[in-house]
């Protein structure tokens, strides 16, 4: 099987990834300089969107992006292909030999870990395009990407980490994200919803979020990760079910960058 149809045949927890650089309209406008928003849909297929008739997805407003930029038909995944590895590759641009993010978990062989993830920042060895912008003297915000807590060149961040699964996580994230940030949206939007909470209605708020500091802090770079169509993926394993997913989350990336 050559790389093409490799790259299509996997069933990815890779990202469909967005990248939109916004030079013009009013968030831009009111930064200094280019906007760069990166929006992972975790879990999604690019036939999904390629290939959206076949599949019987709706997804107008994902169709309109590749309608209207560009696109690829697949990527070659890193190995392992799973979220955590994958999403610090998107963010550094080496494998995951290099950057040290070789799984979602780390290798805990005697389970004294309490099934600890590769959360924290201090575990990554390479750049990422937060340092980069940081260097370069630019504002940077993420919401929700894998490690990325402590991720001392992040302005404004919320990361993803979770620990007991109980209204107790939500103590922790408090006290993970950028002092007085979630203090200051949450009077604005409902109570944010973070850990591995993988619904629709968790997603859309992660995107109401990512809204709210573009348009009160205009970072020149956003990353947000949206899992909930990888969790429902491989819980359901179900097509129907992955379509309607797919349209609504192209509903959070548009309210996001449009």
């Amino acid at each position: 099987m050559n790389r093409y149809l490799r790259s299509r045949a996997i069933i990815i927890h890779l990202a469909f990834l967005i990248a939109c650089i916004c030079a013009t309209g009013a968030r831009a406008q009111q930064a200094s300089g280019p906007l760069l928003v990166m929006v992972s849909v975790d879990g999604m297929r690019p036939d999904y969107i390629t290939e959206a008739d076949a599949h019987g997805a709706k997804a107008p407003n994902l169709r309109r992006f590749m309608r209207e930029g560009a696109f690829a038909d697949g990527v070659q995944g890193v190995v392992p292909t799973v979220t955590y590895p994958s999403h610090t590759t998107l963010v550094t641009g080496v494998w995951p030999a290099k950057h040290g993010i070789y799984s979602n978990s780390v290798f805990d062989p005697l389970q004294k870990n309490a099934d600890g993830w590769y959360w924290y920042n201090e575990d990554l060895r390479a750049e990422t395009l937060w340092d980069a912008a940081k260097k370069a003297g630019r504002k940077t915000a993420s919401v929700q990407w894998p490690v990325t807590v402590g991720a001392n060149s992040i302005d404004w961040l919320i990361p993803e980490i979770w620990r007991a699964g109980t209204p107790e996580d939500a103590k922790l994230l408090r006290a993970l994200c950028t002092p007085g940030l979630l203090a200051e949206i949450s009077p604005k939007l409902p109570d944010y919803r973070g850990g591995f909470d993988s619904t629709l209605e968790a997603d859309a708020l992660r995107g109401k979020y990512a809204e709210w500091i573009l348009e009160n802090r205009h970072p020149a770079i956003l990353t947000l990760h949206l899992l909930g169509l990888d969790h429902e993926r491989l819980t359901y394993r179900y097509a129907g079910r992955d379509m309607r997913l797919t349209d609504v989350k192209g509903r959070v990336v548009t309210d996001i960058i449009v």
